[in-house]
């Protein structure tokens, strides 16, 4: 149910809509078949994407990212919305929260225009590590 409302965003046609085409595709309606149907990354994959991009090389976290967005088919679009929400939630040195959601939201503008994905995912990589070593430097 949880998921259901995350994912409805307060529009209940969207509750009833997603809770009927999560019921018409799964025996069971749990968190993993209610996200599986709308198409919307998962919460632990948008977490463990922040972690990546937070933690790991340019070319790892690149590869990595790229290879669950092409396993489970999502789309850079949605993780960007979705990370938008995970960034707000982690503590980040002054002006450093600004530049990432800056960076993000050039991504998707990018992407409203036909960019393409694979550019655009370096993109966001990159932002974050940019924002990396503005951290580094302020410490």
């Amino acid at each position: 149910i949880e998921a259901i409302l995350s994912l409805a965003g307060g529009d209940m046609r969207r509750v009833l809509n997603l809770l009927q085409s999560t019921a018409m595709s799964s025996q069971t309606i749990n968190e993993t078949s209610v996200y599986s149907t709308s198409g919307a990354p998962l919460p632990t994959d948008v977490a463990s994407i922040l972690n990546m991009l937070l933690n790991d090389t340019f070319k790892d976290a690149y590869e990595k990212i790229l290879d669950l967005c092409t396993s489970k088919g999502y789309a850079l679009a949605d993780i960007i919305s979705s990370l938008t929400l995970a960034v707000s939630g982690v503590e980040f040195p002054q002006g450093v929260m600004a530049e990432i959601l800056d960076g993000m939201s050039n991504v998707e503008y990018q992407l409203a225009f036909g960019t393409d994905d694979k550019l655009q995912m370096a993109a966001l990589v990159g932002v974050f590590v940019q924002a990396r070593s503005h951290m580094t430097e302020k410490q």
